[in-house]
């Protein structure tokens, strides 16, 4: 029997970072997506699958969801959901200043996106430590 070390198999992690820019392409070309949100009157395609996976509340919601491809969410402004689409899609973060912070970080824990909330955390602990009391809110 080989060990971990021998064999053929290999990791490649880039892969990862081509498949994500590969979804978030088609994602911004409407290839292959499979669901429409409306969030505060603007429509995001996106494909159900890569949002389960970043949300726990998609990933319940889609489970139980058996309507037509076409779901308004409340409680989540546009610009905050557009930042968790970016990320969720890039797995980047461009948020600035606190109420824009804020926003997003509501947000993501409305839709309970932990892997967008340990990367507001983790840009708090870095820079923004004063605005960590509005977050508490």
């Amino acid at each position: 029997m080989a060990d971990k070390g021998e064999g053929c198999g290999s990791q490649f992690p880039d892969h990862y970072k081509v498949m994500l820019d590969k979804l978030n392409e088609q994602r911004q070309l409407d290839q292959f997506t499979d669901i429409t949100l409306i969030v505060d009157g603007h429509q995001f395609r996106a494909h159900k699958a890569v949002l389960a996976a970043c949300s726990q509340f998609f990933h319940k919601f889609f489970q139980d969801f058996t309507q037509e491809p076409l779901v308004e969410i409340e409680g989540v402004s546009n610009s905050a959901f557009r930042q968790l689409m970016e990320f969720t899609y890039t797995a980047t973060l461009a948020v600035s200043g606190p109420e824009e912070v804020n926003d997003v970080w509501k947000a993501a824990e409305y839709l309970q996106m932990q892997e967008a909330i340990k990367a507001l955390n983790n840009r708090l602990d870095g820079h923004y430590n004063i605005w960590t009391p509005l977050l508490l809110i």
